[in-house]
C-alpha cells in the first residue's frame, strides 16, 4: 500500500524556535497542514532539540501579525558547517493546529 504524503508548500520564513527559556532563529522551508521543515541559524554550541521534545515555534504571517504554534520535534540532523558552527534541520509537528494557522496555510 502507497503510503500518502501530506502537501507541503515551499516558504522561506524567518522564525523562532523556542526552547523553555532559550530562543534559535530558524528559517521554515515548508509548511503542510500539521508540520514543517525547519533550519536553524549557525550556532558554535550543541542545542537542546532531540526527537519528542516539545517547543514553540513563532513567524510573522503579516507585517502586523505572528504565530505562536506548540509543536513537537520529530527529527533532527545535525551538520557541522565550518567556520559557521551547527546548523539543524528538523522535522516538526504542529500540535493541534489552531483554526488561525489552518486559515493561514490555506492561502499559500
Amino acid at each position: 500500500m502507497k503510503r500518502v504524503l501530506p502537501v507541503r508548500i515551499p516558504v522561506y520564513l524567518q522564525a523562532e524556535l523556542i526552547s523553555k527559556d532559550k530562543s534559535y532563529d530558524a528559517v521554515i522551508g515548508n509548511l503542510s497542514h500539521e508540520g514543517a521543515f525547519v533550519e536553524t541559524g549557525p550556532t558554535k554550541t550543541v542545542t537542546p532539540f532531540v526527537p519528542g521534545k516539545l517547543l514553540d515555534m513563532k513567524f510573522k504571517v503579516s507585517s502586523r501579525n505572528t504565530m505562536k504554534l506548540n509543536c513537537e520535534i520529530i527529527w533532527l540532523y545535525t551538520k557541522n558547517t565550518p567556520p559557521s558552527g551547527l546548523t539543524n534541520s528538523l522535522g516538526i509537528k504542529i500540535i493541534a493546529p489552531p483554526s488561525k494557522y489552518m486559515k493561514y496555510f490555506n492561502t499559500l
